[in-house]
């Protein structure tokens, strides 16, 4: 055992200095027969530090120098980084980890009464507000609430804070809130003069930009190589227009089938837009469809975001009203862009739009939601297929070298086989580069096949290449019958299908089987073509059903219960379908009849 401490204690002096000869003694970490001492300076311990800057601000605060103060309680709350002397067990790590933090909550008490007294609520609120969540039973952070939503004209959040307050402490103590509070409750419902003064200092001092909080830019990476899309940018930067004009709270739809390309556009829209969103940029992946299908929720969407605004340590998670009124609360009158990609539904997305007409939201999704248009106001684009331009030219920079000697029409077969999807033909040409002994070929469509393109490449585990897995991650959420129906489609031949033959083979009812197909054309796995005719979004979409079909029995003996009116004929005449390989057509005369 005492070797062990020896090879320990050796160990951390090469670390704490490295440049110290074996024999020479050590300056830091010293012993005696009593035991080792680490020896610092004071000012390089955070605590020290935290104290000495803490001793200036109460200094300064107490001679009437406000702002100054601030800035001094800014730079001391700067060295709390965690817990204090976390994962340090025994009585004095104990009683110092619960001195220094009660010294931390006082600081941010004393510095939120000095921010009212200098005229700024809304800071107030923004820093506090996460506080009190915290520490609900802390009756000091609702008072300083209390008294900055008063000030910031907002007198029924300022009540709600005294109730909820109220009923804590009678709930978990059994006590009614001290006068203090009772007090100011009072004043807010008289409308009392004196609770809108500011006791010290000028009522509007500048505000002073401290270490403890940075304005958020959590846009990822902009997409390389993003090509085209001059037409759909030019209409979501007229929709940011019209909210802007219009003085409506900015919400913006992307959506279309999976791999047309939703997050990279909204992502380049939102790096356009930035500069002009100076109090930040908020990016959060609902995780609507994905490799676990588990959604986030919007409880755990609101902490993830207040997280990015307060950037200390995740929120407590209270119930969705009361966080999404915190998140309200924080993100009002602020000049914020906030990307919320691949969301599920409209009831994911809707708690975390912000009640301030200064904030931009942008939301992906393969689903239409419909409710965030008919509800909420928000400007929808459907994004579909690059055209063939566009195409041609995202093939040419990702190939490279030697496409200039190709005819258009070369580079247009191969756009066709990837059916102008940005996803696909990024997989096309990773495809054509790889088979480089191959480039001889007449023809570069030649070198790739649909099956190519729903695999993907090597891309040492990046799921995102594969086409299949993207198709997988809407097909999984599929309702059972929907997914059968899907399955079916690709069986059945001819470009498109109409709505009484599907119904025919699907053993449904024409308004049954409708029903069925609203998941698919909501997911943007088909579209109708017109009246009752339906499609696959794509030919690489089709090719995934037809896989998930292959080998499926599809009769229209099991029709007749539900479609009596069709099936007997169709019984009667021997007309049983069985399709066991997804190649086999089904006869012209069933895809032409409408199934009659």
């Amino acid at each position: 055992m005492e070797s062990s401490i020896y090879t320990y204690v050796a160990r951390l002096r090469r670390s704490f200095e490295p440049k110290r000869t074996n024999r020479a003694p050590s300056e830091l970490l010293v012993g005696d027969r009593s035991g080792y001492l680490l020896q610092l300076d004071p000012r390089q311990v955070d605590a020290y530090l935290f104290e000495e800057h803490l001793a200036d601000a109460r200094r300064l605060q107490k001679v009437g120098s406000p702002t100054q103060a601030v800035t001094a309680f800014d730079a001391a709350l700067a060295f709390w980084q965690g817990t204090a002397f976390g994962g340090t067990v025994g009585p004095f790590a104990d009683n110092e980890r619960t001195r220094l933090n009660e010294l931390r909550l006082s600081a941010c008490e004393d510095r939120a009464k000095l921010l009212l007294d200098l005229g700024r609520p809304a800071d107030v609120i923004r820093d506090i507000s996460p506080l009190a969540l915290e520490f609900p039973l802390r009756e000091r952070f609702r008072h300083l609430l209390m008294v900055a939503y008063y000030r910031s004209g907002r007198q029924a959040d300022a009540l709600a804070e005294y109730r909820d307050a109220r009923q804590r402490l009678i709930s978990e103590l059994g006590i009614e809130p001290q006068d203090e509070l009772q007090r100011c409750h009072t004043q807010i419902l008289s409308g009392a003069p004196e609770l809108t003064l500011y006791s010290t200092g000028p009522q509007h001092e500048p505000a002073v930009a401290g270490p403890s909080w940075t304005a958020p830019a959590q846009l990822p990476r902009d997409v390389p190589g993003f090509t085209g899309r001059r037409r759909e940018m030019e209409g979501l930067h007229t929709f940011v227009r019209e909210a802007e004009a219009s003085g409506e709270a900015g919400l913006i739809l992307v959506n279309g089938a999976p791999g047309v390309g939703k997050s990279a556009l909204a992502l380049r829209l939102a790096h356009e837009l930035a500069d002009r969103f100076t109090d930040g940029q908020l990016h959060l992946d609902l995780n609507g469809f994905s490799a676990d299908s588990q959604p986030m929720t919007a409880l755990e969407g609101i902490g993830h975001l207040l997280y990015g605004l307060v950037q200390t340590h995740p929120m407590p998670y209270a119930d969705l009203e009361r966080q999404a009124a915190l998140y309200r609360s924080m993100v009002a009158g602020q000049r914020l862009l906030i990307v919320l990609d691949n969301a599920k539904s409209a009831h994911q997305v809707r708690p975390l739009l912000p009640g301030s007409p200064s904030c931009l939201v942008i939301v992906t999704s393969r689903n239409r939601l419909s409710g965030l248009t008919t509800r909420d106001g928000a400007r929808r684009m459907t994004l579909g297929a690059m055209s063939d331009d566009d195409a041609v030219e995202l093939l040419r920079r990702f190939i490279g070298r030697g496409t200039e000697t190709r005819g258009h029409g070369d580079l247009q077969e191969l756009t066709d086989t990837s059916c102008r999807l940005p996803v696909a033909l990024r997989t096309a040409a990773e495809h054509v580069i790889s088979r480089s002994h191959a480039r001889g070929a007449e023809r570069l469509a030649s070198l790739v096949r649909r099956e190519d393109l729903l695999d993907g490449v090597d891309a040492d585990g990046d799921e995102l290449s594969s086409l299949r897995v993207l198709y997988s991650w809407s097909y999984r959420g599929l309702p059972e019958e929907s997914a059968r129906v899907f399955r079916l489609m690709a069986l059945l031949g001819g470009p498109d299908v109409d709505l009484p033959t599907l119904a025919t083979m699907a053993g449904h009812r024409p308004n049954v089987a409708r029903q069925h197909l609203n998941p698919l054309l909501n997911g943007h796995l088909i579209r109708e073509t017109c009246l009752d005719r339906f499609t696959f979004h794509d030919e690489l979409l089709r090719a995934y059903a037809r896989e998930l079909g292959c080998g499926e029995d599809f009769s229209i003996d099991h029709a007749r219960p539900a479609v009596p009116e069709l099936a007997p004929c169709a019984h009667s005449a021997g007309f049983g379908i069985s399709v066991p390989h997804p190649h086999m057509p089904l006869s012209e005369s069933i895809a032409c009849s409408g199934g009659t």
